[in-house]
């Protein structure tokens, strides 16, 4: 589940809170929103466990605390344990060396609070029963036109890798890019060029801290409202052109319907031409192993058609103002739920053979909700959403 998902930060919910929830619901694994995190590290919570000598949660199997090593002091425990000290050793220009973190450049004491911020979730996660899925989102990390500003981006790749080893996941999760011409462009050879590139740094990232022989892989994601790569098949086309066994593609049932199925600006909120039967018909080409993740989140339709955007008086794209706030848990159909979930699933996991994690992913006005039984209201959602689809998916099977 996303954590997100679970309560929006800015309403109050805690990613430690929600973690918690997670958990208490049956859910076995998470990712990690990037705001979450941000949040985490810069909150009196975090402040406090510092101030305690905590370098993990007192409930994790491998608890410890500054104090109980001779050799590292607080702030280099994190750093170590995330590779981020032996991080320069993969780089070799002056530029390469400058400090970045998700959003641009920071700070070296900001990079070091997210990295051991990163390294307490982790380990709480792993106290709770968690998997750590991935992170995400990167944003608008491909086909940038300048030299520098795909630079930049590529530092904010860059500046993830020691982040995910302290949170314990090898994936990170980028999305299309949503910055239009002529600051950036659709071509997906380009593109391909630059996932490539982002694939060969996380692999000497893994080869060079040496932990395990896992390289950190990057999946990479078509948003129904990219500025070039609006459906799955731009994405991975994308992925195959890159030829790197750790770039994969995301496949989300959101983004694929919400764009091929569905429309916010149509009266009944289906597209007056749909493509998602031929969409889904096209997953089984997919090998199933270049397949990284799952997502999965249904919606409702808007109260009444929005008007086509960006425009002079709109720059968010129409589907991203649905998205953000109209998305449902699976099977939600009283809700208003919609959008042909079960038929998605069955393309992908029963024709295409994906055996990875199923991933609830949902945006809602609900999550800003200040109350506190949120996350946990959420948390038990999106696992009964997940059993309901499971057993739909399942029954396409016996009716075949």
């Amino acid at each position: 589940m996303f954590t997100h998902s679970a309560g929006a930060h800015a309403a109050g919910h805690s990613l430690t809170t929600k973690l918690r929830a997670i958990a208490a619901s049956g859910l076995d694994a998470v990712e990690i929103f990037q705001d979450d995190l941000d949040a985490f590290a810069k909150s009196p919570e975090f402040q406090i466990c510092n101030t305690r000598d905590a370098l993990t949660p007192p409930d994790s199997p491998t608890s410890r605390r500054a104090s109980d090593s001779s050799s590292q002091t607080s702030s280099s425990a994190p750093l170590t344990k995330a590779g981020l000290r032996g991080e320069a050793k993969g780089q070799s220009s002056t530029s390469e060396m400058a400090i970045f973190n998700a959003h641009g450049p920071c700070t070296p004491a900001e990079l070091a609070q997210e990295v051991a911020a990163a390294a307490y979730i982790g380990d709480l996660c792993a106290s709770l029963g968690l998997q750590v899925l991935n992170l995400q989102p990167l944003r608008d990390v491909e086909g940038w036109s300048s030299a520098e500003d795909q630079a930049a981006a590529d530092a904010r790749v860059r500046s993830r890798f020691p982040i995910m080893r302290a949170l314990g996941t090898d994936l990170l999760l980028c999305c299309s890019n949503n910055q239009p011409s002529p600051r950036t462009t659709g071509d997906a050879h380009r593109i391909a060029q630059d996932l490539a590139r982002m694939a060969d740094e996380a692999k000497t990232f893994s080869e060079t801290i040496g932990q395990d022989s896992r390289p950190l892989r990057i999946a990479y994601e078509g948003l129904s409202w990219g500025a070039h790569h609006d459906t799955w098949q731009g994405a991975w086309q994308c992925v195959e052109l890159a030829n790197r066994d750790n770039v994969g593609l995301v496949l989300d049932s959101f983004n694929t319907l919400g764009r091929e199925f569905a429309d916010p600006c149509c009266a009944d909120g289906v597209s007056a031409h749909p493509t998602w039967r031929e969409s889904l018909a096209r997953i089984p080409t997919v090998p199933a192993e270049k397949i990284f993740l799952v997502q999965i989140g249904d919606a409702r339709r808007v109260p009444a058609p929005l008007e086509p955007s960006p425009n002079a008086k709109e720059p968010r794209p129409s589907r991203m103002i649905w998205s953000r706030s109209h998305r449902l848990f699976p099977g939600e159909i009283a809700k208003g739920a919609f959008l042909p979930t079960i038929e998605f699933m069955h393309a992908v996991v029963v024709q295409a053979g994906y055996r990875g994690p199923w991933s609830v992913e949902v945006f809602n006005d609900s999550l800003s909700d200040e109350a506190s039984n949120v996350p946990s209201h959420h948390a038990n959602r999106a696992k009964v959403g997940l059993e309901w689809l499971f057993a739909q998916v399942l029954a396409t099977c016996t009716q075949a």
